[in-house]
């Protein structure tokens, strides 16, 4: 357990579309779930032609298809605008919203889909007109952008990756560019 006195948080950059960034934020939410009031998370999508060749490499794809570039980054693009709009909501809300759509589309294999949007949309208690209207919106277009100028400017090449802060006595920031587990978490506080 965290001392009262020290602080978590957990920076998470990760590709919608990966299986391996499913897995860390699951391992990061049961990290963060142990401490509670003092801990919290921000989730940043991010991709770029490195983290989307590298997704193809793992998932053995054939990276000379340019109609297989262009669906991967259609989606990773599509959900990760979904996301904000849905964090508009409120963070807790963003959060569950890309989880049961990446679980939908990880694990049952659905394709992204408006149906699937709005069906995780209902799931996860959004205003759906409100969803939708963010979701095409310019200033959610320049959150994404945002989004990804603070990854590059924190050196974040790959995904999953994450920045553990920890503040108390003194301030720590330790930037780990792998998967890693809720137990290589608390080892590292």
């Amino acid at each position: 357990m965290v001392e009262s006195t020290k602080q978590v948080e957990l920076f998470l950059f990760i590709n919608p579309i990966s299986l391996a960034s499913l897995k860390m934020e699951e391992e990061a939410f049961k990290f963060i779930d142990t401490y509670k009031k003092n801990a919290q998370i921000t989730i940043f999508t991010y991709h770029n032609i490195y983290t989307l060749y590298s997704y193809m490499i793992k998932n053995q794809l054939a990276p000379e298809s340019t109609a297989l570039w262009n669906k991967l980054h259609n989606d990773s693009y599509h959900l990760s605008l979904a996301f904000i709009a849905a964090t508009i909501q409120g963070k807790k809300k963003g959060r569950k919203f890309l989880m049961n759509i990446q679980r939908k589309m990880l694990k049952q294999k659905e394709p992204l889909s408006k149906s699937l949007l709005l069906d995780s949309a209902k799931k996860s208690n959004l205003d759906i007109d409100m969803f939708l209207s963010d979701l095409h919106s310019p200033f959610v277009q320049k959150l994404f952008l945002a989004d990804q100028k603070i990854s590059k400017s924190l050196g974040i090449i790959g995904t999953p990756s994450c920045l553990l802060v920890t503040t108390g006595e003194e301030k720590k920031a330790t930037l780990i560019e792998n998967f890693v587990t809720a137990e290589d978490l608390y080892a590292m506080v």
